[in-house]
């Protein structure tokens, strides 16, 4: 499986509560910088797996517009940023599609990807917002994966 993480763009300080967040213009501008360096890697769109959350969602819609537009993604509560990584990674044994795109929050999503590369959290590093990390693994558990590629956002992505 080449699994995909991509953490949430830049969000608005503010809202009526957190699920309901929106992407700022900068959120919204480096999803868009990183969704072009995909296509620019010639990598195959993958199934898009999001968080309910509102700056998951919008993220998962930019990039899926900007690498294989008309794609909707599902989504699942098991994105949601309470939810462990091990969680996710029982999520994961039951998904048969090569290329699958989770777009989620941290924690989970550092934890996630130190737990399949790393086998634990101990030296995690911290997803930015719009990061995307790209994990070959074949068997979902503790130190399976390889980091293949990470993406981040180009200096001063404005949305357009």
């Amino acid at each position: 499986m080449m699994l995909y993480l991509l953490r949430h763009g830049e969000a608005e300080a503010q809202a009526a509560n957190g699920a309901s967040r929106k992407l700022s213009n900068k959120g919204r501008g480096d999803i868009i910088s990183v969704a072009r360096q995909f296509v620019d890697n010639k990598l195959p769109a993958p199934r898009c797996i999001s968080s309910p959350y509102t700056r998951a969602l919008q993220t998962a819609r930019l990039f899926l517009d900007q690498i294989n537009p008309g794609q909707k993604p599902e989504q699942s509560e098991l994105l949601t940023p309470e939810i462990r990584a091990s969680e996710v990674m029982k999520l994961l044994e039951t998904i048969s599609d090569e290329h699958v795109l989770l777009v989620s929050h941290n924690p989970l999503m550092s934890e996630l990807n130190a737990l399949l590369t790393d086998g634990d959290i101990s030296q995690m590093h911290i997803l930015g917002t719009s990061e995307f990390v790209l994990i070959s693994i074949d068997i979902i558990g503790l130190g399976m994966g390889k980091k293949t590629l990470r993406l981040l956002p180009e200096a001063n992505a404005v949305a357009s």
